[in-house]
Protein backbone atom coordinates (compact mmCIF):
# COMPACT_ATOMS: atom_id res chain seq x y z
CA UNK A 1 0.00 0.00 0.00
CA UNK A 2 1.46 3.40 -0.98
CA UNK A 3 2.40 5.79 1.82
CA UNK A 4 3.20 9.46 2.15
CA UNK A 5 6.75 10.46 3.08
CA UNK A 6 8.02 13.88 4.16
CA UNK A 7 11.75 14.50 3.76
CA UNK A 8 13.89 17.44 4.82
CA UNK A 9 17.21 17.82 2.99
CA UNK A 10 15.65 16.15 -0.04
CA UNK A 11 17.91 17.81 -2.60
CA UNK A 12 21.09 16.32 -1.11
CA UNK A 13 22.82 13.11 -2.12
CA UNK A 14 20.88 10.81 0.20
CA UNK A 15 17.65 12.79 0.19
CA UNK A 16 17.27 12.91 -3.59
CA UNK A 17 18.13 9.24 -4.09
CA UNK A 18 15.81 8.17 -1.27
CA UNK A 19 12.94 10.34 -2.52
CA UNK A 20 13.34 9.01 -6.05
CA UNK A 21 13.34 5.40 -4.86
CA UNK A 22 10.18 5.94 -2.82
CA UNK A 23 8.43 7.65 -5.74
CA UNK A 24 9.42 4.85 -8.11
CA UNK A 25 7.77 2.42 -5.67
CA UNK A 26 4.46 4.28 -5.99
CA UNK A 27 4.64 6.43 -2.84
CA UNK A 28 3.94 10.14 -2.44
CA UNK A 29 6.90 12.26 -1.37
CA UNK A 30 6.91 15.81 -0.02
CA UNK A 31 10.29 17.55 0.00
CA UNK A 32 11.17 20.54 2.16
CA UNK A 33 13.58 22.66 0.12
CA UNK A 34 15.49 25.67 1.42
CA UNK A 35 17.26 26.74 -1.77
CA UNK A 36 15.14 26.93 -4.91
CA UNK A 37 18.29 27.10 -7.04
CA UNK A 38 20.01 24.03 -5.60
CA UNK A 39 21.12 21.54 -8.23
CA UNK A 40 19.73 18.08 -7.57
CA UNK A 41 18.56 14.84 -9.16
CA UNK A 42 15.33 15.03 -7.12
CA UNK A 43 12.43 13.76 -9.22
CA UNK A 44 9.98 16.26 -10.67
CA UNK A 45 7.26 14.07 -9.17
CA UNK A 46 8.25 15.10 -5.65
CA UNK A 47 5.93 17.67 -4.07
CA UNK A 48 8.20 20.62 -3.32
CA UNK A 49 7.53 22.81 -0.30
CA UNK A 50 9.92 25.70 0.24
CA UNK A 51 11.00 26.44 3.78
CA UNK A 52 13.74 26.35 6.41
CA UNK A 53 14.07 23.89 9.30
CA UNK A 54 15.18 26.80 11.48
CA UNK A 55 11.72 28.36 11.10
CA UNK A 56 9.20 26.45 13.20
CA UNK A 57 6.28 27.84 11.20
CA UNK A 58 7.80 26.46 8.01
CA UNK A 59 8.02 23.01 9.62
CA UNK A 60 4.45 23.21 10.91
CA UNK A 61 3.21 24.10 7.44
CA UNK A 62 5.29 21.34 5.85
CA UNK A 63 3.86 18.70 8.17
CA UNK A 64 0.29 19.94 7.80
CA UNK A 65 0.68 20.09 4.03
CA UNK A 66 2.19 16.62 3.70
CA UNK A 67 0.31 14.81 6.51
CA UNK A 68 3.06 12.17 6.41
CA UNK A 69 2.91 8.53 7.33
CA UNK A 70 6.70 8.64 7.62
CA UNK A 71 9.07 11.55 8.28
CA UNK A 72 12.79 11.57 7.41
CA UNK A 73 14.91 14.41 8.74
CA UNK A 74 18.12 14.77 6.72
CA UNK A 75 18.57 18.55 6.52
CA UNK A 76 21.72 19.73 8.26
CA UNK A 77 24.96 21.61 7.87
CA UNK A 78 26.96 18.56 6.82
CA UNK A 79 30.46 19.85 6.07
CA UNK A 80 32.92 19.38 8.92
CA UNK A 81 35.36 21.87 7.39
CA UNK A 82 32.68 24.59 7.14
CA UNK A 83 31.64 23.93 10.73
CA UNK A 84 35.07 25.03 11.90
CA UNK A 85 34.60 28.39 10.17
CA UNK A 86 30.94 28.83 11.10
CA UNK A 87 30.37 27.06 14.44
CA UNK A 88 27.35 29.13 15.52
CA UNK A 89 25.45 28.44 12.30
CA UNK A 90 26.36 24.76 12.53
CA UNK A 91 25.08 24.33 16.09
CA UNK A 92 21.98 26.41 15.40
CA UNK A 93 21.03 24.64 12.21
CA UNK A 94 21.72 21.10 13.40
CA UNK A 95 20.35 21.42 16.94
CA UNK A 96 17.53 23.97 16.68
CA UNK A 97 16.49 22.62 13.29
CA UNK A 98 16.15 19.12 14.74
CA UNK A 99 14.32 20.48 17.79
CA UNK A 100 11.83 22.29 15.54
CA UNK A 101 11.18 19.15 13.52
CA UNK A 102 10.65 16.90 16.55
CA UNK A 103 8.48 19.39 18.44
CA UNK A 104 6.20 19.80 15.42
CA UNK A 105 6.04 16.03 14.96
CA UNK A 106 5.16 15.66 18.64
CA UNK A 107 2.25 18.07 18.21
CA UNK A 108 1.23 16.45 14.92
CA UNK A 109 1.27 12.96 16.38
CA UNK A 110 0.45 11.14 13.15
CA UNK A 111 3.77 9.79 11.86
CA UNK A 112 4.13 6.01 12.05
CA UNK A 113 7.90 6.13 11.70
CA UNK A 114 10.54 8.85 12.01
CA UNK A 115 14.23 8.80 11.09
CA UNK A 116 16.66 11.47 12.24
CA UNK A 117 20.04 11.41 10.54
CA UNK A 118 22.98 11.74 12.89
CA UNK A 119 26.50 10.76 11.82
CA UNK A 120 29.46 8.56 12.63
CA UNK A 121 31.08 11.83 13.73
CA UNK A 122 28.70 11.93 16.72
CA UNK A 123 30.85 9.29 18.41
CA UNK A 124 33.95 11.47 18.51
CA UNK A 125 37.35 9.78 18.59
CA UNK A 126 37.20 6.02 18.09
CA UNK A 127 37.62 3.94 21.24
CA UNK A 128 38.59 0.37 20.36
CA UNK A 129 38.42 -1.22 16.91
CA UNK A 130 35.00 -0.09 15.61
CA UNK A 131 32.09 2.15 16.52
CA UNK A 132 29.14 0.17 17.86
CA UNK A 133 25.84 1.75 18.88
CA UNK A 134 26.80 1.72 22.57
CA UNK A 135 30.00 3.68 21.92
CA UNK A 136 29.90 6.96 23.92
CA UNK A 137 28.69 10.03 22.04
CA UNK A 138 31.62 12.37 22.55
CA UNK A 139 31.74 14.72 19.60
CA UNK A 140 34.30 17.47 20.25
CA UNK A 141 34.56 19.65 17.16
CA UNK A 142 31.53 21.76 16.14
CA UNK A 143 30.03 19.45 13.51
CA UNK A 144 30.71 16.34 15.60
CA UNK A 145 29.27 17.85 18.79
CA UNK A 146 26.20 19.15 16.95
CA UNK A 147 25.50 15.61 15.78
CA UNK A 148 25.98 14.23 19.30
CA UNK A 149 23.38 16.78 20.42
CA UNK A 150 21.05 15.79 17.57
CA UNK A 151 21.29 12.20 18.78
CA UNK A 152 20.46 13.11 22.37
CA UNK A 153 17.55 15.38 21.43
CA UNK A 154 16.05 12.63 19.29
CA UNK A 155 16.39 9.97 21.98
CA UNK A 156 14.85 12.34 24.52
CA UNK A 157 11.77 12.86 22.35
CA UNK A 158 11.47 9.14 21.71
CA UNK A 159 11.72 8.18 25.38
CA UNK A 160 9.65 11.06 26.77
CA UNK A 161 6.87 11.28 24.18
CA UNK A 162 6.83 7.75 22.69
CA UNK A 163 7.61 9.02 19.21
CA UNK A 164 8.68 6.22 16.81
CA UNK A 165 12.12 7.75 16.23
CA UNK A 166 15.22 5.90 15.10
CA UNK A 167 18.56 7.69 14.72
CA UNK A 168 20.92 6.72 11.91
CA UNK A 169 24.70 7.02 12.04
CA UNK A 170 26.11 6.37 8.59
CA UNK A 171 29.71 6.34 7.49
CA UNK A 172 30.78 8.47 4.50
CA UNK A 173 28.11 8.24 1.80
CA UNK A 174 29.11 8.43 -1.87
CA UNK A 175 27.39 7.82 -5.18
CA UNK A 176 25.63 9.44 -8.10
CA UNK A 177 23.81 12.69 -7.50
CA UNK A 178 26.14 14.64 -5.21
CA UNK A 179 26.79 18.13 -6.54
CA UNK A 180 28.65 19.23 -3.40
CA UNK A 181 32.23 19.58 -4.59
CA UNK A 182 33.47 19.97 -1.01
CA UNK A 183 33.05 16.22 -0.67
CA UNK A 184 35.84 13.92 -1.73
CA UNK A 185 34.84 12.21 -4.99
CA UNK A 186 32.98 15.11 -6.64
CA UNK A 187 35.75 17.41 -5.39
CA UNK A 188 38.43 15.34 -7.11
CA UNK A 189 36.47 15.24 -10.37
CA UNK A 190 35.76 18.96 -10.17
CA UNK A 191 39.50 19.66 -9.80
CA UNK A 192 40.13 17.53 -12.88
CA UNK A 193 37.49 19.39 -14.92
CA UNK A 194 38.56 22.87 -13.78
CA UNK A 195 42.31 22.09 -13.96
CA UNK A 196 42.74 23.18 -10.36
CA UNK A 197 45.08 21.55 -7.87
CA UNK A 198 43.28 19.25 -5.44
CA UNK A 199 44.45 19.48 -1.82
CA UNK A 200 44.65 16.40 0.37
CA UNK A 201 44.68 17.46 4.02
CA UNK A 202 46.66 15.57 6.67
CA UNK A 203 48.86 14.08 3.98
CA UNK A 204 45.90 12.07 2.68
CA UNK A 205 46.22 9.66 5.61
CA UNK A 206 42.74 10.13 7.12
CA UNK A 207 41.10 6.72 7.19
CA UNK A 208 37.38 6.52 6.44
CA UNK A 209 34.68 3.98 5.68
CA UNK A 210 32.58 4.52 2.56
CA UNK A 211 29.09 3.32 1.66
CA UNK A 212 27.16 3.70 -1.57
CA UNK A 213 24.02 5.80 -1.43
CA UNK A 214 21.91 2.97 -2.89
CA UNK A 215 22.77 0.82 0.12
CA UNK A 216 21.85 3.64 2.49
CA UNK A 217 18.50 4.12 0.73
CA UNK A 218 17.67 0.46 1.32
CA UNK A 219 18.84 0.73 4.94
CA UNK A 220 16.44 3.65 5.51
CA UNK A 221 13.51 1.70 4.06
CA UNK A 222 14.29 -1.22 6.39
CA UNK A 223 14.67 1.12 9.37
CA UNK A 224 11.33 2.87 8.75
CA UNK A 225 9.59 -0.49 8.80
CA UNK A 226 11.44 -1.29 12.03
CA UNK A 227 10.39 2.03 13.61
CA UNK A 228 6.77 1.53 12.59
CA UNK A 229 6.77 -1.85 14.30
CA UNK A 230 8.17 -0.32 17.50
CA UNK A 231 11.50 -2.12 17.50
CA UNK A 232 13.41 -1.50 20.74
CA UNK A 233 16.68 -0.15 19.30
CA UNK A 234 16.98 3.64 19.21
CA UNK A 235 19.91 4.00 16.80
CA UNK A 236 21.64 2.10 14.01
CA UNK A 237 25.04 2.32 12.36
CA UNK A 238 25.00 2.06 8.57
CA UNK A 239 28.30 0.89 7.11
CA UNK A 240 29.87 -1.28 4.43
CA UNK A 241 33.34 -2.41 5.51
CA UNK A 242 34.93 -0.52 2.56
CA UNK A 243 37.77 1.40 4.21
CA UNK A 244 40.33 3.63 2.50
CA UNK A 245 42.59 6.57 3.20
CA UNK A 246 41.74 9.75 1.33
CA UNK A 247 44.94 9.33 -0.69
CA UNK A 248 43.85 5.82 -1.70
CA UNK A 249 40.47 7.15 -2.83
CA UNK A 250 42.20 9.92 -4.77
CA UNK A 251 44.43 7.40 -6.56
CA UNK A 252 41.50 5.09 -7.34
CA UNK A 253 39.49 7.95 -8.84
CA UNK A 254 42.53 9.17 -10.78
CA UNK A 255 43.03 5.68 -12.21
CA UNK A 256 39.43 5.62 -13.45
CA UNK A 257 39.81 9.06 -15.03
CA UNK A 258 42.92 7.78 -16.78
CA UNK A 259 45.18 10.82 -16.47
CA UNK A 260 47.07 12.48 -13.64
CA UNK A 261 45.01 14.97 -11.63
CA UNK A 262 47.09 17.84 -10.19
CA UNK A 263 47.17 17.55 -6.41
CA UNK A 264 49.12 18.45 -3.36
CA UNK A 265 49.24 17.05 0.16
CA UNK A 266 49.46 19.31 3.17
CA UNK A 267 50.38 18.34 6.71
CA UNK A 268 47.63 20.39 8.29
CA UNK A 269 46.59 19.80 11.87
CA UNK A 270 42.96 19.63 10.90
CA UNK A 271 40.37 19.38 13.65
CA UNK A 272 38.84 16.26 12.19
CA UNK A 273 38.71 12.65 13.36
CA UNK A 274 41.57 10.77 11.71
CA UNK A 275 40.30 7.19 11.88
CA UNK A 276 36.72 5.93 11.69
CA UNK A 277 35.56 2.30 11.42
CA UNK A 278 31.94 1.26 11.96
CA UNK A 279 30.07 -1.92 12.81
CA UNK A 280 26.57 -2.40 11.36
CA UNK A 281 25.97 -5.86 12.84
CA UNK A 282 23.02 -4.60 14.92
CA UNK A 283 21.20 -3.20 11.87
CA UNK A 284 21.76 -6.39 9.92
CA UNK A 285 20.54 -8.53 12.81
CA UNK A 286 17.42 -6.48 13.57
CA UNK A 287 16.25 -5.66 10.03
CA UNK A 288 17.88 -8.14 7.65
CA UNK A 289 19.54 -5.33 5.67
CA UNK A 290 22.98 -5.93 4.21
CA UNK A 291 25.19 -3.72 2.03
CA UNK A 292 25.23 -4.88 -1.58
CA UNK A 293 27.43 -2.39 -3.42
CA UNK A 294 31.23 -2.66 -3.34
CA UNK A 295 33.28 0.53 -3.59
CA UNK A 296 35.79 -0.82 -6.12
CA UNK A 297 33.15 -2.34 -8.41
CA UNK A 298 30.85 0.70 -8.54
CA UNK A 299 33.51 3.45 -8.61
CA UNK A 300 33.98 3.53 -12.43
CA UNK A 301 30.28 4.22 -13.06
CA UNK A 302 30.19 6.80 -10.25
CA UNK A 303 33.20 8.63 -11.70
CA UNK A 304 31.64 8.53 -15.18
CA UNK A 305 28.47 10.12 -13.79
CA UNK A 306 30.45 13.00 -12.28
CA UNK A 307 32.59 13.48 -15.38
CA UNK A 308 29.41 14.00 -17.38
CA UNK A 309 27.25 15.91 -14.92
CA UNK A 310 29.81 18.21 -13.33
CA UNK A 311 30.98 19.10 -16.83
CA UNK A 312 27.40 19.93 -17.84
CA UNK A 313 27.10 22.18 -14.80
CA UNK A 314 29.79 24.51 -16.07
Amino acid sequence: MPNTYAITGATGLLGSNLANALIESGNTVFALIKDEQSRSILSRSANRVFGDINNQRDIEYFIQKSNPDFFIHLAAQTQAYDSLKYPYQTFYNNCIGTLNVLECLREFGGARGIIVASSDKAYGELIGETYTEDHPLKGIYPYDASKSATDLISTSYRKTYDLPIVVTRACNIYGRGDYNTQRLIPGIINSHITKKVFTLRNGGRDLREYINVDDVVQAYIHILYYAENLGPETAFNISSGDRFTTLEVFNLVQNVVGIDIPHTTVESHSLEIKRQFMDSTLLQKETGWKPQVGFLSILPSVVDWYLENLQLRR
